[in-house]
C-alpha cells in the first residue's frame, strides 16, 4: 500500500498516476537535485541512487596526490585529454578563428622568409610571459599562484636595484622572461656615462608595461567563475559555488556569518550600480573579488562591460597603485630601515638548523637580514655577488624556497581539481545510468 501510494495512486477512482520521466542529472551528488526528483523513483530506488551518490561524491573527496597518486594522475590526465580535443573542436568549428589563424600564420612565415621575425617573436614571448603569469595568479575559486611575489615584483626590485647602480633608466629589461634572462639585462650601457636623478615616476615608467600586462591577465583569469554562473543563470539553473558562498545559516561560525554579510553587500552593490561597482571591488586587493564575478555573470551582466570594468579596476589601477607601494619599499633607504628593524626586533638565537656554521651567538634578525643582504646583492649583480653566491651555498636562499613551495603547491591543487572534476563527469554517468534502470 505504501509503494502504491508512494508512486501516485490516490484515494477514489483516479487511479495509479503515469510514471514521471527521469530528468537529466546535471549535479550528480546535489541532495537539492535527488529530492526535486523524489516522486519519479520508488521508495528503495531513490535510497539506493542517494546512498550511491553520497558514496561517489566521499570517493571524488579522497582524490589527492598525496593519497591516492596514481588514480589521481589516471583522471588527471583523462580531463586533459577531454579539454585538448574540446578545444580543437571548438576552434575548428568556427570560421572566424580559422580565418583569424590563418592569417596570422601567413603573415608570420612571410616576416621569416624576410628575415624580420625577430622583433615579432620577441614581442609575443614578453606579452605572452606576463599576461600568462596574471591569468595563473587569478585563475581557479582561491587556486591560483602567486606570481606577482614570485616574478613581477622581483622583476620591479631588479629595476630598482640596476637603478641605484647605474644612476640612470637607460639599460635594457624586456628580456627578463620565463626564467631566463639576455645578456644585455639589467646591464648598464657604457656609452651612457652621466648619472641622473632618477624620481618615482621615472621609476614606474620603466616598469608600467610588465604592470600593465600582469594586471590585464588577472582580468582574463576572472572570466571563468562569471561564465559559469552566466551560463547556469541563463538555463534557470543553479550554481553550486554561488549557492553555497552566499548560503547563511544558525551554525556557520562568527566569521562565516560576516563574510555572508560582505558578500551580500557586495551582491547588492553589483546589482545596483554594474560597471561602477566592478571598477570599485576590482581597483583594490579584493580577496572575494572571484564572488564579484559570480554575480556579476548571475544577474547576466554583459560580457564587454564586466570585462571593461576589470581591465580599468584591475590592470589601470590596481596594480600601478601596488607599483608605487613597491617602488617605495624597494628603495635603498626603505631597505635599511626594514633590516634594522629586523635586527632590533628578533633578537632570539637563530635554530641550529638554520644557522649552519655561523656563531652560536647569531640571532634570528641577523640570520634574516643577513640572507637578505645576500640576495639583493645577487639581484644587484655587484662586483661581490659571486664571492656571497658561493658563501651562501650552504644555506638554501628563502626566496627559493618559497618560491619552490608556492609553484608545487599551485601545481598539486590544479592536478587535484582537474582530478575531481573528471571524475564528477565519470559518477555522472553512472548515476544516469542507474536513475534509467527500472
Amino acid at each position: 500500500k505504501r509503494r502504491s501510494a508512494w508512486e501516485g495512486g490516490g484515494q477514489g477512482n483516479e487511479g495509479p498516476r503515469k510514471k514521471q520521466p527521469v530528468e537529466s542529472l546535471q549535479e550528480p551528488c546535489s541532495m537539492d537535485k535527488l529530492e526535486a526528483m523524489k516522486k519519479a523513483f520508488t521508495p528503495r530506488k531513490y535510497q539506493r541512487i542517494r546512498k550511491m551518490s553520497v558514496d561517489l561524491e566521499m570517493e571524488r573527496a579522497k582524490l589527492s596526490i598525496l593519497r591516492r597518486p596514481f588514480i589521481t594522475l589516471y583522471y588527471f590526465n583523462l580531463m586533459v585529454w577531454k579539454l585538448v580535443l574540446s578545444g580543437i573542436r571548438s576552434t575548428y568549428h568556427r570560421k572566424a578563428v580559422r580565418r583569424s589563424a590563418g592569417l596570422i600564420l601567413s603573415l608570420y612565415f612571410s616576416l621569416k622568409v624576410a628575415d624580420r621575425a625577430d622583433k615579432v617573436e620577441s614581442g609575443f614571448c614578453f606579452v605572452s610571459w606576463w599576461v600568462g603569469l596574471g591569468i595563473l595568479s587569478s585563475i581557479g575559486l582561491g587556486t591560483g599562484m602567486h606570481s606577482g611575489l614570485l616574478f613581477l615584483w622581483p622583476h620591479v626590485f631588479r629595476v630598482v636595484a640596476s637603478v641605484e647602480k647605474c644612476g640612470n633608466t637607460h639599460f635594457e629589461t624586456h628580456s627578463d622572461m620565463w626564467g631566463f634572462r639576455g645578456e644585455d639585462a639589467f646591464v648598464c650601457k657604457t656609452d651612457v656615462k652621466l648619472k641622473e636623478e632618477v624620481n618615482l615616476f621615472s621609476l614606474w615608467k620603466k616598469v608600467s608595461l610588465e604592470c600593465f600586462l600582469w594586471g590585464l591577465g588577472t582580468a582574463i583569469g576572472e572570466i571563468p567563475p562569471y561564465a559559469l554562473c552566466y551560463s547556469a543563470s541563463l538555463v534557470g539553473k543553479k550554481n553550486k559555488d554561488f549557492e553555497e558562498a552566499f548560503e547563511t545559516g544558525a551554525q556557520k561560525s562568527t566569521i562565516s556569518r560576516y563574510m555572508g554579510s560582505w558578500l551580500e553587500w557586495m551582491l547588492k552593490l553589483v546589482k545596483r550600480h554594474g560597471l561602477v561597482a566592478v571598477i570599485m571591488l576590482s581597483a583594490w586587493p579584493n580577496a572575494a573579488f572571484d564572488m564579484c564575478g559570480m554575480a556579476c555573470g548571475h544577474f547576466l551582466m554583459p560580457f564587454w562591460t564586466f570585462f571593461l570594468g576589470l581591465v580599468l579596476g584591475k590592470a589601470c589601477i590596481k596594480v600601478h597603485m601596488q607599483c608605487f607601494v613597491f617602488l617605495v619599499l624597494f628603495r635603498e633607504s626603505s631597505r635599511d630601515m626594514i633590516l634594522s628593524f629586523l635586527k632590533n626586533s628578533l633578537t632570539m638565537p637563530a635554530p641550529p638548523l638554520l644557522a649552519g656554521n655561523s656563531d652560536g651567538d647569531t640571532t634570528l634578525g641577523d640570520l634574516i637580514s643577513n640572507q637578505l643582504v645576500k640576495q639583493i646583492e645577487t639581484m644587484r649583480g655587484g662586483k661581490d655577488a659571486k664571492n656571497i653566491v658561493k658563501s651562501s651555498h650552504s644555506f638554501p636562499s628563502i626566496i627559493s624556497l618559497a618560491t619552490l613551495l608556492l609553484v608545487a603547491m599551485f601545481i598539486i591543487s590544479c592536478i587535484e581539481q582537474l582530478a575531481k572534476r573528471a571524475k564528477e563527469e565519470e559518477d555522472l554517468i553512472l548515476l544516469e545510468t542507474a536513475a534509467k534502470e527500472d
